[in-house]
């Protein structure tokens, strides 16, 4: 061996890595040591792994471990875990040690069977796979809620055109009416799906009227009262704007907001009931079609007591119209 020759071996055992160098880079990267032992039923932790079960002991009774494991996955984990002593095959299984969203998610990996022994202990990995198992699952959360999202709204689509249709006199009429619904809709899409992606989950209800009602503010007096934790939800964002756009579209015919009006719109949230009032002057020229027979009628009701599980008044009298609906919260 030359000069040179043993000067670079000399380098390459000092650059060797101890077992704490080791240990220290494979933590960091979220994986921890264990072992354990068929024949006692006990697991050796090395500190990572301590703390993905939470103790302080080194070797522990693999029974104090399981009675760790989430509900939901103990009994497969355990049937997969004892499979590991007998199977010489590389196994990869995962759980959940903890309940509830703070629950964290351990994938256990290794050779099982006399290949993954050392004396009487098998050897493995436990590794912290928490952030992909939650991105996994906000991932299928909002797929599903896509899918029911879309469903939700081809059915709203089929009801209106079908509502729409009945009483259109005129493919024109019929075009225009069912244009600006499905234009509604569009707006209380646009605002759900921006709560939602603010993480703000409900949507105010102040905001979604000021965007329905803004096209008639020019030549009505519109003032808006309403609580900032009086809200919907996201998934019924759609029911309380075709209540706001009937309410409006009626007005607009008939009373405020075909020019000249005034139009107050009041809401708040008391003893678990969110109440919302609308009132408009001058009363309506025409005279409305009898409760439970106009689509307007039809409309509210299915909305209202069936969707939201409110119930709703409506009156005309000399100061104009009076509209009031109560719908429990939560």
């Amino acid at each position: 061996m030359t000069a040179g020759e043993a000067t670079t071996g000399e380098a390459a055992t000092a650059e060797e890595w101890t077992l704490a160098q080791f240990s220290d880079t494979i933590h960091r990267g979220g994986v921890g040591l264990w072992a354990w032992s068929p024949e006692r039923r006990l697991a050796r932790l090395d500190g990572l792994c301590r703390a993905f079960w939470g103790t302080t002991e080194a070797v522990v009774p693999i029974d104090a471990l399981f009675a760790r494991v989430n509900a939901e996955d103990r009994d497969g984990m355990m049937h997969d875990w004892m499979a590991s002593a007998v199977d010489p095959l590389p196994y990869s299984f995962d759980f959940r040690i903890g309940e509830g969203a703070e629950a964290r998610w351990i994938s256990a990996r290794g050779i099982g069977g006399n290949a993954g022994r050392v004396g009487e202990w098998l050897h493995a990995i436990f590794l912290d796979v928490t952030e992909r198992r939650r991105a996994e699952e906000a991932e299928r959360l909002l797929t599903a809620e896509l899918a029911h999202r879309v469903s939700n709204m081809f059915t709203v689509a089929r009801a209106l055109t079908a509502i729409v249709a009945r009483d259109a006199t005129s493919a024109p009429t019929f075009a225009e009416d069912l244009s600006r619904r499905f234009g509604v809709l569009h707006e209380a899409t646009v605002l759900a799906t921006r709560s939602h992606r603010l993480d703000q989950g409900d949507v105010r209800l102040g905001d979604l009227a000021e965007r329905i009602l803004a096209p008639y503010r020019d030549g009505a007096d519109i003032a808006l009262a309403i609580a900032d934790d009086a809200v919907a939800a996201p998934d019924k964002v759609n029911d309380y704007a075709m209540i706001f756009h009937e309410l409006a579209t009626n007005s607009a015919k008939y009373g405020a907001l075909s020019g000249g009006g005034s139009l107050r719109l009041r809401g708040d949230v008391a003893d678990g009931h969110l109440r919302l009032t609308w009132d408009e002057s001058p009363a309506r020229a025409a005279a409305p079609k009898a409760d439970g027979t106009g689509f307007g009628s039809r409309l509210l009701r299915q909305t209202i007591e069936r969707s939201l599980g409110g119930r709703f008044a409506r009156t005309i009298d000399a100061d104009g119209l009076h509209f009031a609906m109560t719908v429990p919260v939560g």
